[in-house]
């Protein structure tokens, strides 16, 4: 992997140029590359042949610049979730594989990055943070560390893990590690306060810098788990616009893939994923390994996420859908009627941009002015684009009327989106959206040429009903 000092996630700031051409899937060195003479990682070089430490994968060429279906659903470990004061944070474990990360600093020449690991030897972590009290998935990048130990020796130098999307996980932090040898190893995470703007419960909350310690055993059962476990889709669905359902988080397993229509027929499994459906809980493996009772809900709002919840459920990043919100939907002129779902709601770059209007005196508006929300999702499973810079421009007649920032925020019942107050807007005013940069997050499979060629977006305020 590249070395983190060459590449640091805080000075990836835009994208203008989206990838094209052959994509290279994760691990095709299929274990035929062994690190240090030893293809299982064993230490000893005395392993089972017959375990690779990743699989071998097909390659899909020329991608769409939209969110795709990928070849296959990862497989992984899920660990016990373990509480760090007033968050819970799930560690899961795969195995090693590429992602992507926005890169470059606002020139043409601006790229994805793609991040490959340094062998097949070791694992990809992963692991969800969100709040105890509201079950509010935390997807802002605050720097979270990690420091990794095996018999009390320290392996590696700390690290801190990429801020990252997925279609089956959603929002997450991850990287590749590397691992000497067989064993068990301790991983110490450092979670820092969450800087961001905070409201509702989440207000004057998650500013305390918390720890947590987990451990896991790597070996021949391990990567006979992961690898093993790869579910491969029919390849007429590859690369087609869509994606996979969120995965089961009692079992580590992804549900089906969906497309881009409601009642597509082109995917044989027909599972279809609108704004109210919730998750469909239809993992085809079962984890030997771990029976820890995991489950995930329909709807990560549903749960409360309070001391009395289950302990073991892991909430999936899905914002709320349309109609959750409060205020006036603001709507495509061009369109024929209100959006009822993400589906419908206007696309830039493949992200579904729902903004609002509140009623005056709303609970985050200042005074008497108005709200105006912005929430970008992905098309699909509804998972917000964190770490954007979007600015927005009221029009009247042709001339500007306010052009106020949008702030980054985390609210406890409308959970991550871009807003601000204003006041001099009316039914007629037009409302352009332009995104100074995309979400910089990394990318897993699927979605890594979505999300960066993002064209404004033209919007109105109709007539309140």
């Amino acid at each position: 992997m590249q070395d983190r000092d060459t590449i640091d996630r805080r000075t990836f700031t835009r994208r203008t140029a989206a990838v094209t051409g052959a994509i290279a899937l994760a691990g095709c060195v299929g274990g035929e590359e062994p690190g240090d003479g030893d293809e299982t990682g064993d230490g000893d070089g005395n392993g089972d042949d017959d375990v690779a430490a990743v699989p071998e994968l097909p390659e899909i060429e020329d991608p769409p610049d939209a969110v795709y279906v990928p070849t296959h659903r990862e497989a992984m470990r899920m660990l016990e979730p373990i509480d760090a004061g007033e968050i819970r944070l799930a560690p899961m474990l795969s195995y090693p594989h590429p992602f992507w990360v926005v890169a470059g600093g606002g020139s043409a020449e601006d790229e994805v990055e793609r991040i490959d690991p340094d062998d097949g030897r070791g694992v990809h972590m992963m692991f969800t943070l969100w709040d105890a009290e509201t079950g509010i998935v935390l997807p802002v990048d605050e720097g979270t560390q990690i420091t990794i130990y095996r018999d009390d020796e320290q392996v590696g130098s700390p690290r801190s893990p990429w801020a990252m999307i997925s279609q089956e996980m959603g929002f997450h932090f991850g990287d590749n590690v590397s691992l000497p040898e067989d064993g068990t190893y301790t991983v110490d995470v450092t979670i820092p306060p969450v800087s961001a703007a905070k409201t509702g419960d989440l207000e004057g909350r998650l500013e305390e810098r918390q720890t947590a310690t987990f451990e896991f055993v790597y070996d021949d059962e391990f990567r006979h788990e992961v690898v093993g476990g790869v579910e491969y889709l029919d390849e007429d669905d590859w690369g087609r616009r869509g994606a996979l359902e969120p995965m089961d988080h009692g079992h580590g397993e992804g549900g089906h893939a969906h497309g881009e229509e409601h009642g597509d027929g082109h995917h044989d499994d027909g599972h279809q994923h609108g704004d109210g459906d919730g998750h469909h809980d239809d993992g085809h493996h079962t984890d030997d390994h771990h029976d820890d009772g995991h489950q995930h809900g329909d709807d990560h709002h549903d749960d409360g996420g309070h001391d009395d919840h289950d302990h073991h459920h892991v909430p999936y990043s899905e914002l709320p859908g349309v109609d959750e919100y409060p205020g006036t939907v603001l709507v495509d002129p061009d369109a024929d009627e209100r959006p009822a779902e993400t589906m419908d709601l206007p696309r830039s770059g493949d992200g579904a941009f729902l903004a609002t209007l509140t009623e005056p005196s709303f609970r985050l508006a200042d005074g008497d002015e108005r709200y105006l929300l912005v929430s970008p999702r992905t098309p699909y499973n509804r998972v917000p684009l964190a770490d954007m810079s979007l600015s927005v421009t009221v029009e009247r007649d042709g001339e500007t009327v306010a052009e106020p920032l949008l702030e980054q925020t985390l609210d406890s019942e409308l959970d991550l989106h871009y807003g601000t107050s204003v006041a001099d807007v009316q039914p007629g005013d037009s409302v352009t959206i332009t995104v100074e940069s995309p979400p910089q997050v990394a990318r897993h499979r699927g979605y890594e040429t979505a999300f960066l060629e993002m064209p404004p977006v033209e919007l109105t305020i109709p007539e309140e009903s």
